[in-house]
């Protein structure tokens, strides 16, 4: 339901007031001015004030109010204006005085809307305190987006539950932004119906009804509701593809001291801001040369990384050979080194952090003294292993203020897929306001890519992606997410090579020694990805500190104390959160409900303690500003399988080691595991296969062999239901999923009475694995194998196993395998009346024994594939002298050109 009525006063000047009074009081009923003749004189007004509008743009919510109105609340015009002639145009709020014969006798605040740089406004549509219109994107790639505002403000409920310092925080933040301590309630909707083929974007048109905005896109037409949450259309009915809503939940606001500091922004400008934070910034650095001690470094540090005995806590676990990590320790930079210092401490497994099993933690973590002249300054860094971890971005409900008027949710998505696997969140780049540097996120530009800024992009693959943007501002098919800022920092071991020589801690144009919390991200020479976090640094200590971590690629992130940390996170539901067995250490440790995910709880842990000011836990909610967010991806081996009969060493165990992985993440694993407890001689050799790491090759010199498969099923037959295998994805089904499919397997989807099955497939609902389980001991292979029982070749290739639970002809295990597969999360699976001719690396079968590789027709080459990992992007990028690169970062987003002017 829509709020009620605000009462709050308007800010009109007191001397306007005085003046309507007066004009009330002389202007005879002769005067009487009609509403396009105060739209003209309100456009004067407005023009003196730097804002372009004509007449018809100028849009009247409230009339003349009687008598007394110049006394009481003022009235209100939308008008659709624009700094300059020919520029794209804003809306704007704007309070007026009007005399009861609706002469227009005074002007008061004026506040901006939209500030849409890279968008152009239509004219809005008002009904009652609802008003409707729609933001045209100049970005080649954005969408335009239908905005609903209801002027008496935001609901009640949307911050009943806040404490209350943050709802008085909120309610001043509404008062700076829009004149009334309600603020004014917002839904966003962007339209994404399809251009035809050769033709421009539909245009889009809004019109109110009592409880509708009629959305009108082209020949398509969809009526939403105004009063329905989640929104939805007319009659309940969910929106149609070509429209999709924003969560308009408004996010809490920041701790006391950052939020303190943007208000002050507004009212004394950015440039203003600078000189203060430099001047108060200077000050604590004085303070902190003076009564450091370099002594207590090693204790302090101790500390705020949350040891104990910081020696035994950080000692180097040596580098697997076939996985490359965890990395080599790193070569202090000053001498002699702390103890622990350089050397990686896993983090995970833990309460507070999972790691996948049967892998080492994907996360590293360390510190590093990057400055001579101080040694008790300090970075701290989490490396992570981009091959299990995969970076996502997430648009803040505020920032970056989006050029098309889109904001993002602010919020990881809601659903058990993706937090079950969330594991840490950590700040990004500098608001829109420091630079307007580019970001997408999940396809959605928020803000256009500058020229010769430094990106960590996310691909379509989920790879995350290093590389300074080419002049060319057009974004690639390849790429799903991006976030820019300033240029690159550190680029193959070197500091600044563009020359810049301001890193956000100065007013422009001063020379940056300013010592504060700074961050960063970069690609290490190896491959890996890494975060920095330093609470007294200078530009130079954290370049440095990326060179002392062998950083390829490294950009600055956001800075400043409150604005910038990482977290950790373990989420899972309620029940299978593991217990702390101790209280909670509040300082750096919190634990809570997940909100909007019914039943699911998070424990969270800072980076350090030492991250001050940090409204912690930050990213596990609602959140106004952009963040990186990270999630484990879906890599073998993989959770043990459980034994119904115990007893056996090892059984259901992954066996990864020897396999023909040619590189890591794995490509397959096997076990072997006894899954029915009354029958405890029924044994079940056990496969798995990660799509993403291979890919069907038709030839025998292409790729390396990481199976060699032969027909399964019937004989070879190519009718039937069948398991596929295309573009990184097992699928089962009649038909090919895509062009080029391969078939690898033919069965029968369920188990039928009396029906011989002896293996079975299936593709994992979570993940993407294909599992594959064969009756031990039971089966020949299909025609054409040279396999026999426990390995042995057989004369002619088909002859049946040897055994005796089990053996072909059971009638029990066909529904024994369904089960089984079933139960290993497969809703599509396939039954076998012969086990597949398969062949790991072309020579071995499941059990590491070797056997001659299936031949002829039909048989499937799996080869090893690429998979998501973390590189380089856009290499071919040049670094070019200052004068090049300066002037077009500085370009306001409004002046880019649509791609056809």
């Amino acid at each position: 339901m829509l709020p009620p009525l605000a009462s709050t006063p308007r800010g009109l000047r007191v001397g306007a007031m005085i003046v309507g009074a007066c004009a009330a009081l002389v202007l005879s009923r002769d005067t009487f001015v009609d509403a396009r003749g105060r739209s003209a004189a309100l456009a004067g007004s407005l023009a003196g004030q730097g804002i372009v509008a004509a007449p018809s743009n100028v849009v009247w919510v409230d009339g003349p109010r009687g008598a007394l109105g110049s006394f009481g609340p003022s009235s209100r015009a939308l008008v659709r204006g624009a700094a300059a002639e020919g520029e794209a145009s804003d809306l704007f709020l704007v309070d007026t005085a009007l005399s009861p014969e609706g002469v227009l006798v005074g002007v008061g605040e004026v506040h901006n809307l939209t500030e849409t740089s890279g968008a152009d406004e239509s004219l809005p549509v008002v009904r009652g305190q609802v008003v409707a219109y729609v933001s045209r994107p100049m970005i080649e790639g954005a969408s335009p987006t239908v905005h609903v505002l209801d002027l008496r403000g935001h609901p009640a409920s949307a911050s009943a539950e806040w404490p209350r310092m943050e709802r008085a925080q909120h309610a001043i933040s509404n008062w700076q932004a829009t004149g009334r301590l309600r603020g004014i309630g917002r839904r966003t909707l962007a339209v994404d119906a399809p251009a035809g083929e050769g033709e421009k974007a539909a245009e889009v048109s809004v019109a109110l009804e009592q409880e509708a905005v009629v959305i009108r896109a082209g020949a398509s037409e969809a009526r939403v509701s105004l009063a329905a949450e989640p929104v939805a259309l007319v009659g309940g009915a969910p929106l149609p593809g070509w429209l999709r809503a924003e969560d308009g939940e408004i996010a809490r606001p920041g701790n006391l001291v950052t939020w303190a500091v943007d208000r002050v922004r507004t009212v004394i400008g950015d440039e203003a801001m600078q000189y203060v934070k430099m001047v108060g910034l200077g000050v604590i650095d004085t303070v902190k040369q003076q009564t450091e001690n370099a002594e207590d470094s090693a204790e302090q540090i101790a500390n705020e990384m949350g040891q104990a005995n910081l020696g035994v806590a950080t000692r180097q676990e040596p580098t697997d050979p076939e996985l490359g990590w965890p990395p080599a320790p790193l070569d202090p930079w000053v001498t002699p080194p702390l103890e622990g210092e350089g050397q990686w401490r896993q983090q995970g497994g833990d309460e507070f952090l999972r790691k996948l099993p049967g892998l080492p933690p994907a996360f590293v973590t360390t510190f590093i003294r990057p400055d001579r002249s101080r040694k008790v300054v300090r970075v701290f860094v989490a490396l992570w292993d981009p091959r299990q971890v995969e970076l996502h971005m997430m648009s803040g409900t505020v920032e970056p203020k989006g050029a098309t008027g889109e904001a993002g949710p602010g919020l990881i998505p809601r659903t058990p897929e993706v937090m079950k696997r969330v594991v840490a969140g950590s700040n990004a780049g500098f608001q829109a306001l420091h630079g307007e540097f580019g970001m997408m996120a999940d396809g959605v530009v928020y803000l256009p890519p500058k020229p010769f800024a430094a990106t960590v992009a996310v691909r379509r693959d989920g790879t995350t992606a290093f590389g300074t943007w080419p002049e060319n501002p057009q974004i690639p098919p390849w790429m799903m997410s991006y976030r820019q800022n300033m240029t690159v920092m550190v680029q193959d071991q070197k500091f600044n090579p563009y020359q810049r020589t301001w890193w956000g801690g100065t007013p422009p144009g001063w020379e940056d020694k300013t010592h504060t919390v700074r961050t960063g991200i970069c690609l290490t020479k190896e491959d890996f990805v890494a975060y920095f976090y330093g609470a007294d640094l200078s530009p130079e200590a954290l370049s440095q500190a990326m060179i002392q971590v062998r950083c390829s690629y490294g950009i600055a992130l956001d800075m400043n104390a409150g604005h910038s940390g990482l977290e950790f996170y373990h989420v899972a539901k309620s029940e299978e959160l593991p217990a702390l067995g101790r209280p909670l250490q509040h300082d750096w440790e919190a634990e809570g409900e997940v909100a909007g995910l019914e039943g699911w709880r998070f424990r969270g842990r800072r980076f350090i303690r030492g991250m001050g000011l940090m409204n912690f836990p930050r990213y596990i909610r609602r959140e106004a500003r952009d963040f990186f967010y990270m999630t484990f991806r879906h890599v073998l081996p993989g959770e043990a399988l459980a034994s119904a009969v115990p007893g056996k060493a090892g059984e259901g165990e992954w066996r990864v080691k020897g396999l023909p992985h040619h590189g890591f993440p794995y490509a397959v694993a096997v076990t072997e595991v006894r899954p029915d407890a009354s029958r405890p001689d029924f044994t079940l050799r056990v496969l798995k296969m990660d799509p993403r790491a291979v890919k069907a090759a038709p030839t025998g010199n292409e790729g390396k062999v990481v199976a060699l498969v032969g027909p399964g099923g019937p004989g070879a037959s190519a009718e039937g239901l069948g398991l596929w295998h295309a573009e990184g994805v097992f699928s089962i089904g009649a038909a090919p999923p895509a062009a080029g499919a391969s078939r690898i397997a033919t069965g029968s989807a369920t188990a039928a009475a009396g029906m011989n099955a002896v293996a079975a497939v299936g593709v994992q609902d979570d993940g993407g694995m294909l599992v594959y389980a064969e009756v031990l001991g039971a089966g020949a292979p299909a025609a054409g194998s040279a396999t026999g029982d426990a390995g042995v070749a057989a004369p002619g290739g088909g002859g049946e196993r040897a055994g005796s639970a089990g053996a072909v002809g059971d009638p029990r295990d066909a529904q024994a395998l369904e089960n089984f597969v079933k139960g290993l999360g497969c809703s599509s699976r396939l039954l076998l009346a012969r086990r597949l001719d398969l062949a790991l690396g072309g020579d071995t079968d499941l059990s590491g024994s070797a056997v001659h590789a299936p031949t002829g027709a039909g048989v499937v080459r799996l080869v090893r594939a690429g998979t998501p990992g973390a590189g380089r992007m856009f290499e071919d990028t040049p670094i070019v002298p200052r004068e090049t690169w300066y002037p077009l970062q500085q370009k306001r987003i409004r002046y880019f050109k649509k791609a056809d002017d």
